[in-house]
């Protein structure tokens, strides 16, 4: 196909300089997402981290109402999560009730990761 005295070839692929453009968007694009990645995986590790921590405090809260009412005792344990080997410093303390013959028990769980964190749990115990 002549048009204006040149001659025009029909394109079929891509120039290398096409190529290389779109592999430079897509470097920028990844290295975008990699501190999103980071921020994702810590969160995770968070999350598992509070729920473990809530279950130990509600297993603590279940023992404790198997307990009779004259045995309900303050005290602390330490717990060792099984995969990774977290630590976990459990206490728990017994306070008069709101009302004639309850006792208030607070469990809390403590752990460090980064920083110090907490998770609390409350019940009260009947005579």
């Amino acid at each position: 196909m002549k048009t204006g005295g040149r001659h025009v070839a029909r394109a079929k692929g891509f120039m290398l300089v096409e190529v290389m453009a779109a592999l430079a968007l897509l470097g920028i694009a990844f290295a975008g997402l990699s501190p999103l990645m980071t921020v994702t995986l810590r969160s995770m590790d968070h999350a598992r981290r509070v729920t473990t921590a809530t279950e130990c405090a509600r297993d603590k809260v279940e023992d404790i109402r198997n307990t009779a009412y004259t045995a309900v005792a303050s005290g602390s344990d330490t717990v060792t999560e099984g995969g990774t080997g977290a630590t976990y410093a459990r206490t728990w303390t017994s306070a008069v009730g709101p009302s004639a013959n309850t006792k208030l028990v607070t469990v809390t769980v403590s752990w460090t990761a980064r920083t110090a964190h907490t998770v609390s749990l409350q019940t009260i115990i009947a005579q």
